[in-house]
């Protein structure tokens, strides 16, 4: 064989390996980039997408086109399931674009790109104390917006200041190449056709997380595995001395200046906004407590009541789920026994069943089946916020004393 033929034959089978390359990946979608048919026992779970929601979201939504978001952290992205009963059918379609370990800043940006599809009128959006809380600039005299730059940033469509970005179509090109051309995504694939069991960790194409690897974690070893192992992920980051929530002396920081530039962009355009604090369990509060940050985490709720306040009530609505609350405090799991409790997979992640009741609340329907008709949240529009808070701190004394007598 001459050294021409040769070099045509490896050419062809470089051009082979890489078309097969592409099909393979494509067809099996281990990333929920190509919008693949996902079919039972091959691809229809995703273990290898549940890391990369920062690389496929931003350009799943896109496809989806929906009418209300959920935006925030791992929280609402394992409580809030876009294809709840309790959803309102005038919100039509809806999308999960939350983003596990993706701080305040991020979920703002996040949503600047959800509402830059154009067809978004309501954004549901779950806040977190453990994002508004950490060591802080000193001597900060006013809060500036940054337009920080990431690989994540750049498969947003608008910038930090709701401009067209330059950087999108080039980001979604490498990143489709990626998907497509590497070995990285070969092996993905391979994995992803490997697990495909029940316990399979994966992301719904509505953004939701239903916790199968949970579900098998705590049917396996129990649920005071889980909770041991948050417990010390909490005591650990609260441990940290000098956090706080605010930026200047003033009372203003970078989440409320997002939150701002968020609520201001939506009543321009007549799109609602619902905000909420997520909740948590108690042992989860107790650690706060415990760790001398209690006085913050009531400052955290004051400012937000006092932010949303200078908006119109019927535009913006504010829900305080972060409470001591026959939903939150039930006995923490031990390896003696005791049993899963019904609300929470651990302290700082909800299960669905409680962020059903959450929403029947926020849009007051009726759609909770069960003798679970015990109020839960909080609107602080019309809440006088030291009362409410006062109430928490005896709500504790009495659902705790109840827990346990002894104590």
């Amino acid at each position: 064989m001459t050294t021409k033929k040769y070099l045509h034959f490896y050419l062809l089978f470089i051009l082979l390996f890489a078309f097969s390359l592409a099909i393979f990946n494509t067809v099996v979608d281990p990333y929920l980039m190509f919008h693949t048919d996902r079919i039972a026992g091959f691809n229809d779970k995703k273990p290898r997408a549940v890391n990369r929601t920062q690389l496929y979201k931003p350009y799943e939504i896109l496809r989806v086109s929906p009418q209300t978001l959920i935006v925030g952290n791992s929280r609402p992205e394992m409580g809030l399931n876009p294809q709840s009963e309790c959803w309102l059918d005038s919100q039509g379609k809806i999308y999960s674009l939350t983003f596990p370990g993706l701080g305040a800043y991020g979920q703002i940006r996040a949503a600047f790109h959800g509402l830059a599809t154009g067809n978004v009128r309501h954004i549901v959006l779950g806040l977190d104390f453990i994002d508004f809380l950490y060591k802080r600039k000193k001597n900060i005299a006013k809060v500036t917006w940054p337009d920080r730059q990431s690989d994540f940033f750049d498969r947003l469509l608008v910038d930090a200041r709701f401009q067209r970005n330059p950087d999108y179509w080039t980001a979604k090109a490498t990143d489709t190449f990626m998907s497509m051309f590497t070995l990285d995504a070969l092996f993905d694939s391979f994995y992803t056709i490997i697990d495909q069991s029940s316990s399979s960790p994966d992301r719904t194409s509505s953004g939701f997380n239903p916790a199968h690897d949970y579900t098998a974690i705590i049917q396996h070893e129990g649920a005071w595995v889980l909770f041991k192992q948050k417990m010390g992920e909490l005591e650990s980051h609260f441990s940290r001395p000098g956090m706080r929530i605010f930026d200047t002396k003033t009372g203003w920081s970078l989440e409320l200046e997002g939150l701002k530039r968020l609520i201001e962009y939506c009543l321009q355009n007549n799109i609602q906004v619902t905000l909420f604090t997520n909740p948590y369990h108690y042992s989860y509060l107790e650690i706060i407590r415990q760790a001398g940050y209690w006085k913050e985490f009531e400052n955290y709720k004051r400012s937000l009541k006092t932010f949303v306040e200078q908006y119109e009530k019927d535009r913006i609505q504010l829900w305080d789920f972060s409470l001591y609350s026959h939903y939150t405090v039930s006995l923490t799991p031990t390896k003696k026994g005791e049993r899963e409790p019904d609300w929470f997979w651990e302290p700082a992640h909800y299960k669905s069943t409680l962020g059903d009741i959450m929403l029947s609340e926020i849009f007051g329907k009726d759609c909770i089946y069960g003798n679970h008709n015990i109020p839960f949240g909080v609107r602080l529009n019309n809440t006088d916020i030291e009362t409410h808070l006062y109430k928490q701190n005896q709500q504790r004394i009495l659902l705790i004393k109840k827990l346990s007598p002894q104590s």
